[in-house]
C-alpha cells in the first residue's frame, strides 16, 4: 500500500517538473484574463442592456461557470499530456479578448451612455482581481505548498491541487480587495454608479438562479475529472454521493428548519453585535432591490433549492475534500462579499461551517438539503413579515 502511493506521489510530482517551466506564466495570464474577463462582460452586459439588448444573466453567469469548469478539465488532463499546453493556450487567448474588451469599455468612451468615467467602481474591482492575482502566485512556490499540505489534504507536488489552492487565494483575496476602495460591498458601488442594470426583477433572478444550477452540475464533474479520470460512480462518490440515506435527510431539514428560525429571531442582534466593530454592513434597501427576493412560495422554493444545490456542489463538493472545511467555506462565504456586508459575511461563514460539518459527517445529500430548506424558509419568512 505505502509503495502504491509512494509511486503517486512520485508521478504527481514528476508531472510538475515537466509543466514548471512555463506554467507560472501560463497561469498568470489566465488567472489575469479570468479576472478581468468578469469585469468585461459585466460592462457589456450594463451597456447592451441601456439599448434593450441586455446578454442576460443566465448567459454571464453560464458563461464564467463554463469558463472555468472547461479551465479546470485542461489542467485534469496536463497532469498527464503535455500536449494539452495548445489547449490551455488557446482559452487564454480567448479570455485574453474578453479581458481586452474589458477594459476598453472601462475606458469610459462617450458612446457608453450609462457608464459614469467620473465613478469608475469597476475600474476599482479590476485593480483588486490583478492585486489578488500577485498574493495567488505565492502559491507556486514550492516552500508555500508544502506548508499548506501540513494543514490541508492536498499533494505538494501536484499541478491541479496547486492551481485550486491559487485560484482560492485569487477568489478570496479579489472580494476582500475590492471593499478597500469602496468600504462597502462592491455591487452596492456599482448600482450608484449608474451601472443600474445591475437591478433585476424577481423573474430575471430565479431565471439566474435556475441557469446557474444547470451550469454548477456539468461543471463540478467536469472539475473531478469526469470523464477523463473517473467514471460516474467514482464522480458521485468523490461529491459525496455515493449513498443517500433517509436519515441523513431528515437532519437536514431540521437543522435547515432550526437556523432559518434562529437567524430571524437573532437577526437584529447579530447586526447591532457587528455594528459596534465599524465593519461595513448590509444596506438592507440596497439589497432588496439588487437581490429582488421572490415574492411567492414557489419562487422561494426554486431560490433555495438552485443556490442550496449549486452552491454545495461546488464548495462542499469539490472543494473541501481538498482545501479542508474552514478554506472551502473562506471561498463561499466570499462568493457572497459582492452583495453583504460584514454582518452578512459572519453569518455566511458560521453557516458554511456548519453545512461542510454535515458534508463530512453525513454527505453532501443532506448539506444540500439543510441549504435548501434554510433558504426557503429564511425567504417565506421574509415574504410573511412583508
Amino acid at each position: 500500500m505505502t509503495e502504491v502511493h509512494t509511486t503517486r506521489l512520485e508521478g504527481a510530482a514528476s508531472n510538475w517538473k515537466c509543466w514548471q517551466p512555463g506554467v507560472l506564466p501560463a497561469c498568470a495570464v489566465t488567472f489575469l484574463a479570468l479576472g478581468l474577463s468578469t469585469v468585461g462582460l459585466a460592462v457589456l452586459d450594463s451597456q447592451l442592456d441601456a439599448y434593450g439588448n441586455s446578454l442576460g444573466l443566465p448567459w454571464f453567469g453560464g458563461s464564467l461557470i463554463l469558463g472555468l469548469g472547461l479551465c479546470g478539465t485542461v489542467l485534469v488532463v496536463a497532469r498527464t499530456r503535455r500536449s494539452v499546453r495548445f489547449l490551455l493556450v488557446c482559452v487564454t487567448i480567448v479570455l485574453g479578448a474578453l479581458a481586452a474588451m474589458g477594459l476598453i469599455l472601462l475606458s469610459g468612451q462617450d458612446s457608453l451612455q450609462s457608464f459614469d468615467p467620473s465613478a469608475p467602481p469597476l475600474l476599482g474591482a479590476s485593480i483588486a482581481a490583478c492585486a489578488a492575482l500577485g498574493f495567488s502566485l505565492v502559491c507556486f512556490l514550492p516552500s508555500v505548498r508544502r506548508i499548506l499540505a501540513r494543514v490541508l489534504p492536498m499533494q505538494p507536488d501536484d499541478f491541479v491541487h496547486a492551481i485550486s489552492i491559487a485560484w482560492t487565494v485569487q477568489v478570496i483575496g479579489w472580494v476582500v480587495l475590492s471593499f478597500v476602495p469602496f468600504n462597502r460591498p462592491l455591487l452596492y458601488a456599482m448600482y450608484e454608479a449608474n451601472v443600474e442594470s445591475l437591478a433585476s426583477s424577481e423573474t430575471a433572478t430565479l431565471v439566474s438562479l435556475s441557469s446557474t444550477l444547470v451550469w454548477s452540475i456539468p461543471t463540478a464533474l467536469l472539475a473531478i475529472g469526469f470523464p477523463l479520470t473517473r467514471n460516474l460512480g467514482g464522480a458521485l462518490t468523490r461529491l459525496g454521493l455515493g449513498s443517500v440515506r433517509w436519515r441523513g435527510m431528515s437532519i437536514g431539514v431540521g437543522v435547515g428548519i432550526g437556523l432559518a428560525v434562529f437567524i430571524t429571531v437573532a437577526e437584529q442582534w447579530i447586526v447591532s453585535l457587528v455594528a459596534q466593530t465599524g465593519l461595513p454592513m448590509t444596506e438592507a434597501e440596497l439589497f432588496e432591490e439588487l437581490a429582488s427576493l421572490p415574492t411567492s412560495l414557489v419562487g422561494a422554493i426554486l431560490l433555495g433549492l438552485s443556490a442550496g444545490t449549486s452552491e454545495e456542489l461546488l464548495v462542499r463538493g469539490v472543494l473541501q475534500p481538498r482545501l479542508g472545511i474552514v478554506l472551502a467555506n473562506l471561498v463561499f462565504a466570499m462568493a457572497h462579499g459582492l452583495q453583504y456586508g460584514a454582518d452578512g459575511l459572519i453569518v455566511v461563514f458560521l453557516l458554511g461551517l456548519l453545512f461542510g460539518v454535515i458534508r463530512m459527517r453525513l454527505g453532501l445529500a443532506p448539506a444540500i438539503m439543510a441549504h435548501a430548506v434554510y433558504d426557503i424558509v429564511l425567504v417565506a419568512a421574509h415574504q410573511w413579515a412583508t
